[in-house]
């Protein structure tokens, strides 16, 4: 039936019910979803249902979360970044230099004719003499051969970058998925050790690559009695790091802190909250007390 035998002569008069059930013609709810929208919002496709998805939080982007699955808000990946960590050590030397204990210098004597009498003498001149001086000088120095030198040591340099996936897990294995967390760089949103707290509290970082360390940025300091050791997955089991280098004393420090450790030739990648990446964990080996919680902002693993 043609619109004119409606009666419709203009696209304004048209009417479109959107709460009609298209069936495989179309998809449903178009009229609560466009009502539900606010500012920001964007409708997605759920099935058969088109759904209203809420704006996410500034400076995220919307990532696919694989086939067939809605997706989801993110934070932006990160460029990578460089540190050129350089120590410059200042020293400030002062000598005292002995030098001859004293010096003599004999003034030359000097003389003058005066005109005088004794008694009922005739006036003549007399020479009167005047003694040479002995005067003496202390020449002990106080010396500034350098005031001061700067010392370059050899310059190092990290590339780093973004996480790509953490995950904290108690002593009694319930894990939290956080990712987001480590990645935004909100202030203290990373559950770091210890947490319950207790013995057994851990925490995952991990990286698409092999990575050689850590920058982690530490929003507030843990303060108590603990100790904590990071791990590697090696197709099997969890291994010690060789040679690891915590600065973050167990998330006892505050501040952009490192970890290093030598690569291990046999690091393996392991399947965690869904993430398969490699894998480091950080986890408490020996707890006796605590006064304060420590909270991380931002995590990037060093990959050269």
């Amino acid at each position: 039936m043609s619109l004119l035998a409606k009666g419709i002569t203009r696209l304004s008069e048209l009417e479109i019910d959107a709460d009609k059930d298209w069936n495989i013609k179309g998809i449903t709810s178009l009229k609560q979803v466009a009502a539900a929208m606010s500012r920001g919002d964007i409708a997605v496709r759920n099935g058969s249902l088109l759904v209203r998805m809420a704006a996410g939080p500034e400076g995220y982007v919307l990532t696919s979360t694989g086939p067939g699955k809605l997706p989801a808000w993110a934070p932006a990946g990160g460029a990578l970044k460089y540190h050129f960590p350089v120590i410059i050590g200042i020293t400030h030397e002062a000598a005292v230099k002995q030098l001859a204990g004293s010096v003599q210098v004999a003034l030359d004597s000097f003389a003058t004719w005066q005109r005088s009498g004794i008694d009922d003498a005739v006036l003549d001149y007399r020479k009167l003499l005047t003694p040479g001086l002995t005067r003496l000088f202390n020449t002990d120095v106080l010396g500034f051969p350098a005031h001061e030198a700067s010392i370059n040591t050899p310059v190092g340099r990290d590339i780093y970058i973004l996480c790509d996936g953490a995950v904290s897990e108690t002593s009694g294995g319930v894990q939290t998925d956080e990712t987001a967390a480590a990645r935004s760089g909100a202030g203290n949103d990373m559950s770091l050790p210890p947490m319950t707290p207790a013995l057994g509290d851990k925490y995952y970082i991990g990286s698409n690559n092999l990575f050689r360390g850590v920058w982690l940025n530490v929003g507030i300091a843990g303060a108590g009695n603990w100790s904590a050791v990071w791990y590697y997955w090696n197709g099997s089991d969890w291994a010690v790091f060789p040679d690891q280098d915590d600065q973050t004393s167990s998330f006892m420090q505050s501040g952009m802190r490192r970890v290093t450790w030598n690569l291990p030739g046999d690091w393996a990648t392991r399947v965690i909250q869904g993430m398969t990446l490699y894998w480091t964990k950080a986890e408490v080996t020996y707890y006796n007390n605590q006064s304060a919680r420590p909270y991380g902002n931002q995590a990037w693993p060093i990959i050269k």
